[in-house]
């Protein structure tokens, strides 16, 4: 469903490009891309009133929609003069600019990444680390097409802040020297000749010692990465990154000594080099390169070390929830969706880890007892961390340790036929079974016979659905409570 979905996307992208095409010819606008035609809207338009906004808007709306801006750029040169001109032609490619690349980005991106597959985190980690300075010469290239530059940012996903950072800044050169182009010709038309071909001279030497900027660039050591050979090869050099291995040892020290019973000390975790000598470790891990069980086991990690630093980022101490929180009407991002985590020039949220990477990935009921939310409710914070080799009886284990060992959160009620489940069993039903009778087959498992797990598997019960204490877990704030989250 969700690359079908992607699929209508990429259709609907490419129906409104060719309806712009299409509209574009009905209306005879192509012929205004001959010169001599364009000299003559450049004297009617002149005395039309608010034509620099309306200028500005058309200009925009060209490059929205992939139709050709260069004459445009000449047209904007000849009817306001090199000065103006040139902030108006900028004004109007670096908005349409920005449109084009919002559009292919939100219509074609899903489906251009399904294309990739596996290549699809290569391309978005150089997008992440080297788009900026890509797009940056390939703005400096005159040769390179404006428009298809524009929609192989969005699909390739180049973060917006480096795509128009670098797009404001690289067309400023090509949009100058155009537009000086168009002022001379227009100052040839008018009877300066000679004064124009000096003019026209200067302009084709510009053009010309543009497109070998980028050269120069990487001669002095600016970079070599480009934005075509990043969209095109989808190949990355060896890198610090792809050698990197998932060495959880630092993490597990940490969590040894500042975790008991589920309770963590958060301001130790934030004194702590080897905690944050860890992110930066799993920051430059490749998880294509693990097996199944260690890449699983990596992105528990990533998710439960980020949950503990975006705790100590904020500065939170009464519950993750108060991040981001909202404000009446005005809806913020909330916590979950804060792109703190780092894994490969990536940045995620931990929505990502967990709905888009592990749910979708490996449809493991289990990871829900060993994911941890940083609230009192959630399971217990392992005092370890997961590995590979260890991760099946770790995940029983947290089945243990949430399911029987924690009543406030999950309990059977033989007497009264109810099952007590931890919202979570509630909001995550589908990955249980998807209704109350597998749930409680899904939760028999961790029961040893009795009349508790013959209650669960019968089906013949009612589920309900326990409090969740969204206070943090923080040792500190359990100290204060009297309580403790299980019993080991």
């Amino acid at each position: 469903m969700p690359e079908r979905k992607a699929l209508l996307k990429l259709v609907i992208l490419a129906a409104i490009i060719a309806s712009a095409f299409f509209a574009a010819w009905k209306t005879g606008l192509y012929e205004y891309t001959d010169l001599s035609k364009a000299a003559t809207a450049v004297r009617d338009l002149r005395d039309v009133r608010f034509i620099i906004p309306l200028f500005v808007l058309a200009y925009a709306l060209a490059a929205t929609f992939g139709l050709p801006g260069s004459i445009l750029t000449l047209v904007g040169g000849a009817m306001f003069g090199f000065g103006l001109g040139t902030l108006l032609n900028w004004s109007g490619a670096t908005a349409g600019a920005i449109a084009a690349y919002t559009l292919a980005r939100t219509l074609g991106r899903d489906a251009f990444r399904g294309v990739l597959g596996k290549y699809g985190d290569k391309l978005d980690a150089l997008a992440e680390n080297k788009g900026f300075l890509a797009i940056l010469r390939l703005r400096l290239i005159p040769a390179v097409p404006f428009n298809v530059l524009n929609y192989a940012s969005g699909l390739a996903g180049v973060p917006a802040r480096s795509y128009i950072a670098a797009t404001a800044l690289g067309i400023i050169p090509g949009t100058a020297i155009y537009t000086y182009f168009a002022d001379a010709l227009l100052a040839g038309a008018e009877g300066a000749q000679e004064k124009a071909l000096l003019r026209l001279c200067i302009a084709g030497a510009l053009l010309m010692l543009l497109s070998f900027v980028p050269a120069i660039a990487r001669k002095f050591g600016v970079g070599t990465a480009s934005a075509a050979v990043m969209a095109l090869t989808l190949t990355t050099s060896p890198s610090e990154a792809q050698n990197a291995i998932a060495d959880h040892s630092g993490f597990d020290a940490v969590l040894r000594t500042n975790v008991v019973n589920g309770l963590v000390d958060y301001d130790a975790f934030k004194r702590s080099p080897d905690f944050a000598a860890y992110l930066e470790a799993m920051a430059k891990v490749d998880p294509e390169s693990l097996s199944d069980r260690d890449r699983l086991a990596f992105w528990i990690n990533v998710y439960n070390a980020w949950t503990i630093q975006l705790i100590n980022d904020k500065g939170e101490r009464g519950s993750i929830r108060n991040i981001n929180k909202s404000l009446g009407l005005l809806k913020l991002k909330g916590p979950w969706n804060e792109q703190l985590v780092r894994v490969r020039g990536k940045r995620l949220s931990l929505d990502d880890v967990e709905h888009r990477i592990i749910r979708k990935e490996w449809k493991e009921p289990r990871i829900h007892f060993a994911l941890v939310c940083a609230a009192m409710g959630c399971p217990p914070l392992r005092t370890e961390a997961y590995t590979g080799d260890r991760l099946e009886a770790q995940l029983e284990d947290q089945g243990v340790l949430f399911l029987r060992r924690s009543p406030s959160k999950n309990r059977v009620d033989v007497a009264n036929r109810t099952v007590h489940a931890s919202m979570i069993f509630t909001l995550y039903k589908a990955d249980f079974g998807g209704n109350d009778a597998n749930v409680g087959k899904f939760i028999a498992r961790w029961y040893p016979d009795g009349p508790e797990k013959q209650l669960l598997n019968s089906g013949k019960f009612r589920l309900s659905k326990t409090d969740y204490d969204w206070s943090l877990n923080s040792q500190a704030r359990a100290l204060e409570r009297g309580v403790t989250t299980v019993n080991r």
